[in-house]
């Protein structure tokens, strides 16, 4: 293939998924590229796939908008609550620490870890703890999931790349490979 001059002139299939309900964004709003992650706290190949993720944003950063939707799997026995507490926290600002913390942490994921997660991040402790305990936020996951399951997600991760879709925790080089023909288009 190298060695000839082949042109793949199919359009990869694209999926739109809009941004409401998202659970958190970073990067440029008007970015010519849009990379969503359906993620799951407690699986482990959401956790190896947050290093490619850090590389991407990294690497394309001023040129990418980043949106993460929560997709607990419902045999992580601990995800739900963990989404719920990293949307508590959001609440107060601190959405993309937590989410760190909870990967960083994913085998302590029962409530009064999530809870000494958000008082190492120097969280207001008597909202957070209330948002948590209330379930607060857990009706904004379980949309979330429903979103993800709408648009072809069934597990975790599962990435948008302006709507094309990357299944499973892939190396960098195969988001390099779409956002750099996205950004030739």
């Amino acid at each position: 293939k190298e060695n000839a001059d082949v042109k793949v002139l199919l359009e990869p299939p694209r999926t739109e998924v809009s941004l409401e309900g998202v659970a958190y964004t970073s990067g440029e709003k008007e970015a010519k590229i849009v990379l969503v992650e359906f993620s799951d706290y407690e699986c482990p190949y959401s956790k190896r796939a947050q290093t490619t993720v850090r590389k991407v944003l990294e690497a394309y950063e001023g040129k990418i908008q980043y949106a993460f939707f929560d997709y607990p799997l419902a045999f992580h026995k601990n995800a739900m609550k963990a989404h719920e507490a990293a949307r508590c926290a959001g609440e107060q600002g601190k959405y993309a620490e937590y989410s760190t913390k909870v990967f960083d942490n994913q085998k302590n994921l029962g409530v009064e870890g999530l809870k000494g997660y958000a008082k190492d991040l120097g969280l207001d402790m008597a909202a957070f703890d209330s948002c948590l305990d209330t379930g607060k936020t857990a009706e904004s996951v379980k949309q979330s999931v429903q979103k993800g399951s709408g648009v072809g997600v069934s597990g975790t991760p599962a990435f948008f790349v302006n709507g094309i879709m990357i299944s499973g925790a892939q190396p960098f080089e195969s988001f390099k490979e779409i956002i750099d023909a996205e950004l030739a288009r």
